[in-house]
């Protein structure tokens, strides 16, 4: 379920009673008054006129149910997850793609902007703003926008919704999202990338997501994202995760584009790794979802710089688990699909241990998930948007 509809934000009566209605359907079922008032504990009374108020102003629909008996049929009322929507903009390998989701979480349309590796923090914010005038005019009649999550890879300050660094534009840094989108979208929610799937995936993992859990892209860069209890482990305000920036004595030769030398992305970011790949394999793409498809069946594992990225992920993963002890590691990213080198991956971090007498966590390799990636970034946007609506 996306929307987490908290009736104690509410001081006032008749919005504490907008949100428990709204908070019921959110289910996705319809109900009718007599139901809604037996599962709330509402007098009819109470329950007629919050229904009629979400009716009115286009929260809630209600149908003719089917009859039974004698008398009309009882009128079924449900959530109308077109009302309210929000855009997200996220980073997909050197392009972004803009989607614009309804109340229930569904992508009701997406487009895509290319922006080139040149581009600064001007190019980068026009491309933005334009993707979400693309999908506002896409807007369905009777949608309310409540604005733009921008969900962003490489370093990101979330309380001043500022993008520091990022690999894949070296260029754009220090951008302000927030002044840079306002013109386009009423509010502007920023998060990190990882941090958004990773609490997509625990909210739909059921018991596996109360449990410490910690998501490690292996990808164009690296970095991590880590959650207790469902909850996103992270500053309120300063980076976090930025393993791919761990510096290593033996890497110190090496420049990496966050301007220092010895970072671990030097040796196993894709960035770094794909020129060396391409002596052998031109053809491999930068693009992550492709290359990952590319890289399944090639025979890299035994290469002497996968060899030495491995080596240099395993120890980097085991410092980590040394630090925050997760009960599960998803691993996620386009090397992780290739059987050797996931292997030898693994080995290794079996090698590397955490403690003697403490067991290491699940190791588990998967795809990275863009349907995760929206709902994690649009959720807390769509609940602030809900809450606005019912409080005006």
């Amino acid at each position: 379920m996306i929307l987490t509809i908290d009736e104690t934000r509410y001081e006032d009566a008749h919005q504490r009673d907008c949100a428990r209605v709204a908070a019921l359907l959110s289910d996705g079922e319809s109900h009718s008054r007599p139901n809604v008032s037996e599962a709330l504990q509402m007098t009819s009374t109470t329950t007629s006129r919050v229904v009629a108020d979400l009716l009115e102003r286009g929260l809630v629909i209600g149908e003719a149910g089917e009859k039974s008996g004698r008398g009309r049929p009882a009128i079924q009322i449900a959530l109308n997850h077109s009302r309210l929507g929000a855009t997200v903009v996220l980073m997909s390998s050197r392009s972004l793609l803009g989607v614009l989701v309804d109340l229930s979480g569904r992508v009701i349309g997406r487009c895509t902007a290319d922006v080139p590796e040149s581009a600064d923090n001007d190019t980068m914010a026009a491309r933005m703003r334009g993707l979400i005038n693309s999908l506002l005019t896409d807007l369905p009649a009777g949608m309310s926008h409540v604005g733009t999550s921008v969900s962003v890879s490489g370093v990101v300050n979330v309380r001043d919704r500022k993008w520091l660094i990022t690999s894949r534009w070296p260029h754009v840094r220090d951008l302000d999202l927030a002044a840079a989108l306002a013109p386009v979208t009423p509010v502007v929610f920023v998060c990190r990338h990882l941090d958004a799937e990773l609490t997509a995936r625990t909210m739909q993992d059921g018991a596996q997501g109360r449990d410490s859990t910690l998501l490690l892209h292996w990808g164009w860069g690296v970095g991590l994202a880590y959650s207790v209890e469902g909850e996103p482990f992270m500053s309120a305000s300063n980076p976090f995760g930025e393993i791919g920036h761990w510096r290593f004595n033996m890497l110190d030769q090496r420049q990496c584009g966050c301007g220092n030398h010895g970072c671990l992305e030097t040796a196993a970011a894709l960035w770094a790794l794909l020129p060396q790949l391409r002596a052998s394999w031109p053809e491999l793409s930068e693009d992550e979802e492709r290359v990952a498809g590319q890289l399944t069946s090639l025979d890299i594992a035994e290469r002497p710089e996968i060899a030495t990225a491995i080596h240099l992920m395993a120890r980097s993963l085991g410092n980590v688990c040394r630090l925050l002890f997760p009960k599960r590691v998803i691993v996620t990213g386009p090397f992780v699909g290739n059987t050797a080198l996931w292997k030898a991956f693994s080995d290794a971090f079996q090698a590397e241990g955490i403690m003697s007498g403490l067991a290491l966590p699940v190791l588990v390799a998967d795809r990275s998930s863009e349907e995760y990636a929206i709902l994690g970034a649009v959720r807390p946007l769509l609940n602030l948007g809900l809450e606005t609506f019912i409080r005006s």
